[in-house]
């Protein structure tokens, strides 16, 4: 609906005059509705004083109420104001009704066509598709980066070695995959996977393409080895990492393995030469190109080591186990370029071994010590063990805690193998209930048995010698001595030389008492 202003100055143009109180009343009614007062114009006579200021109609300018039936008739409607604004300008004229049925007037509104719900649709599928582009872009630049891609494959290496080095590494000469096919001999790939700031390296990540055309496809480089095996006798089977691969041929038989993956292998030559079964192995830790040399020698000689009962390795084949730190190997046929050494596994899937001992180096007959070290011998544990006799000897004559206790008692006073001789001191001198002892002495500590429980743990057993003297007094009358010999055992732990005392026990420490003490003799000579 148009304002009052608009509604009057409309009728001003349309009659030339301004409304009568009537007709602005009934426009009032209306909500000023421009049309209103045509249809009145259309229904009555506006008098003579209107007729004095319309012209009078000819055959080509009708009347305005002519004008009005004819539109009516070819347009089936009443005209809006503007068209018969229109109209009045041109005088009526009919020709104005056939130029409306041609091209409407315009309107000041303009109604906008309502949207298909089909292009509505499109509308949306386009801008969720423009919105999941641009939010795909981000995801992938970070999924696919080159720290994303190192952090997967550290993780995948430790659940599945062969799967992670198929799935994200590549030769670092090709940038091929690496294929299963490939990895044939592969027992055990490197000990551990790099940490993610050394895979980051440039000599470690390599981009071998695109994902989806767009973002860097990064891949783990690898570097292939080649291992070329020598042997010099024929007949022999060949195996790597268990899997047979063929025989030698002749004494000068050469066999070369190419594109290999990073890791340890074994090299077996094994067969019959003159009736005696033979074998010759080879444990390599390849990182780069090698020889492997499988030649047959025959040796003899014995192995001494403080692993008293550790077995015995010749290359990566176990020959046999040590009885009282002693083999005796006779005729064994060995590589020149293999290695020997002991090693003893412990519970925990821990172990002590060697130094890897060269088998050149050995000459046939001779003895050779193959000792690891941190091995914890009698001589040694004797000492230990005399050492904390001392520290209990301080406590005794001072009823103090001595100083520089944790040099030999793991946690100091805490530690219930010191807490239970301490208790002993206590309970016969300023405890005592009847008579106490006037001193307690320690002596001829005599280490019995050690046994290693672990890499690094032992048990001692020991006989020790308490003293309890009793001098004379008022009293009881008597003096003497009550000597007591104990059977005792205790738990040391090598822990290195962490000290800088320069003591000769500095590298074990005692961890607890590893049962409670048992008497063997005593002897009492108060009287």
């Amino acid at each position: 609906m148009a304002t009052k202003e608009e509604w009057v100055a409309r009728f001003e143009e349309l009659y030339e005059r301004k409304p009568s109180p009537q007709e602005f009343l009934e426009g009032k009614r209306s909500n000023f509705d421009l049309d209103s007062f045509l249809l009145k114009e259309h229904r009555k006579d506006e008098g003579v004083n209107k007729q004095a200021h319309l012209k009078q109609p000819t055959p080509d300018f009708p009347s305005k109420e002519q004008w009005l039936t004819a539109f009516e008739k070819r347009l089936g409607r009443k005209p809006t104001s503007q068209e018969f604004l229109q109209g009045k300008k041109s005088q009526f004229a009919l020709t104005t009704i056939d130029h409306f049925l041609i091209s409407p007037l315009p309107t000041k509104e303009k109604v906008s066509k309502p949207r298909s719900i089909g292009r509505k649709i499109l509308f949306v599928l386009v801008g969720a598709v423009i919105v999941g582009a641009v939010g795909g872009y981000f995801w992938g630049d970070q999924y696919f980066s080159k720290e994303a891609v190192a952090k997967r494959y550290i993780k995948a290496f430790k659940e599945d070695p062969k799967q992670a080095i198929t799935e994200y590494e590549v030769w670092s000469d090709t940038k091929e995959t690496i294929t299963k096919e490939q990895l044939t001999y592969l027992n055990k790939a490197k000990e551990q996977v790099l940490a993610n700031d050394a895979i980051l390296d440039e000599s470690h990540m390599v981009q071998v393409g695109h994902q989806f055309l767009v973002f860097p496809k990064w891949k783990v480089a690898v570097e292939p080895v080649d291992a070329k095996i020598r042997v010099n006798t024929k007949g022999l089977a060949l195996f790597v990492n268990d899997k047979e691969i063929e025989k030698s041929t002749g004494a000068s038989y050469e066999k070369e393995l190419k594109r290999l993956y990073p890791g340890t292998y074994s090299f077996v030559a094994k067969g019959k030469v003159d009736g005696q079964d033979v074998e010759v192995s080879s444990q390599e830790n390849l990182v780069k190109n090698s020889e492997i040399d499988l030649a047959i020698e025959y040796l003899s000689f014995t192995v001494q080591s403080n692993l008293l009962d550790g077995d015995l390795y010749v290359g990566s084949r176990k020959i046999g186990t040590l009885q009282n730190g002693r083999f005796e190997i006779t005729n064994l046929a060995v590589t020149s370029a293999g290695f020997i050494y002991v090693q003893k596994d412990f519970s925990e899937n821990m172990s002590l071994k060697t130094e890897p001992y060269a088998i050149s180096d050995i000459a046939n007959g001779s003895t050779i010590k193959l000792n690891a070290s941190g091995v914890l011998d009698r001589d040694v544990a004797d000492r230990v063990i005399t050492a904390a006799y001392h520290k209990l000897s301080d406590y005794s004559s001072s009823h103090t805690t001595p100083d520089n206790l944790k040099d030999v008692f793991v946690g100091g006073a805490e530690n219930n193998f010191y807490s239970d001789v301490k208790e002993t001191i206590d309970t016969n001198t300023t405890g005592a209930k009847n008579r106490s002892a006037d001193a307690i002495r320690f002596s001829d500590v005599d280490v019995t048995k050690v046994t290693q429980t672990g890499a690094k743990t032992y048990t001692v057993e020991f006989t020790v010698v308490y003293d309890f003297y009793y001098g004379y007094n008022s009293q009881f009358k008597t003096s003497g001595d009550i000597i007591q010999k104990l059977a005792w055992s205790a738990n040391v732990e090598f822990v290195g030389d962490k000290d800088t005392d320069g003591s000769y026990f500095s590298d074990y420490r005692i961890v607890s008492k590893a049962g409670s003490s048992s008497l063997l003799d005593t002897k009492n000579t108060v009287n």
